[in-house]
């Protein structure tokens, strides 16, 4: 995983979204919500609150829609973890969570 990666995979599932290549289904919706909620008190996504939302979706996460959310996830918490955090990637990426959870 690369800084310009999570940036990339954002964009891509942007686009998805709003095109309607990608449709989340109701677990996607519901790990949305639970980080949203979650980054509500601090004002932005943190590496312990995408853990658990990795957590609490488990092996089916990884199915739906072919796992796509599974992987943003997963590079969210690579760029948390980093040295070098991609500040605007991160921000997309929050964006495109909230987008996703406004379409619940």
């Amino acid at each position: 995983m690369t800084p310009t990666s999570l940036r990339e995979r954002t964009l891509d599932l942007a686009k998805d979204l709003d095109t309607g290549a990608w449709v989340p289904t109701d677990l996607e919706r519901s790990i949305t919500r639970q980080l949203l909620t979650a980054s509500t008190a601090v004002g932005c996504l943190t590496e312990h609150s995408v853990r658990d939302a990795i957590w609490e979706g488990s092996e089916p996460l990884t199915r739906t829609n072919d796992g796509r959310l599974a992987v943003l996830l997963a590079e969210i918490t690579h760029s948390l973890a980093s040295g070098e955090r991609d500040t605007c990637g991160l921000a997309s990426a929050q964006a495109l969570l909230a987008s996703v959870h406004r379409r619940a």
